[in-house]
């Protein structure tokens, strides 16, 4: 399974000491070189299955690029490239985008949601407590109790 980070997903996991989980649901993951130079603004170091693609250039990043940020747009393009099964996006209109496209997206709950449901993690909502204490990343109320529902957490 071949997936694509943007920047919120890892970045909130790098801080909340969760970050390997995406290895162990993905394998490698491959993120742009603008999600790269966003992460080593706050992070010293990339951890080391996070593999640099150059996303294509020409006319779908071109678009993309008016339409949502840099990280966002070299993201979806990398995916749409890579024919990734999973891109990682948080932004309700960057995963618009990469839909029309034909990708699926996975927003940071659902990742937790399934480490949970693979037995990587113990409680969801002790992830979710994480994240928001540690990476500054806040579930809707709502949502969390769907997903916690859909786990026997609630």
């Amino acid at each position: 399974m071949t997936a694509v980070s943007d920047t919120t997903a890892l970045t909130t996991l790098i801080k909340s000491g969760l970050e390997w989980l995406l290895p162990q649901l993905f394998g490698p993951v491959l993120i742009p070189d603008a999600v790269a130079r966003e992460l080593l603004q706050f992070h010293p170091m990339l951890p080391e299955w996070c593999s640099i693609r150059s996303a294509p250039s020409g006319e779908l990043l071109d678009r993309l690029r008016l339409k949502v940020d840099e990280g966002e747009a070299e993201a979806i393009a990398l995916a749409v490239a890579e024919n990734s099964s999973a891109i990682l996006l948080d932004d309700k209109k960057a995963r618009r985008h990469a839909e029309s496209h034909g990708l699926t997206c996975l927003a940071l709950p659902a990742v937790l949601t399934a480490a949970r449901r693979e037995g990587l993690i113990p409680s969801l909502a002790a992830a979710f407590a994480t994240i928001a204490e540690s990476g500054r990343y806040r579930v809707a109320d709502t949502a969390a109790l769907v997903l916690l529902r859909s786990v026997g957490e609630a």
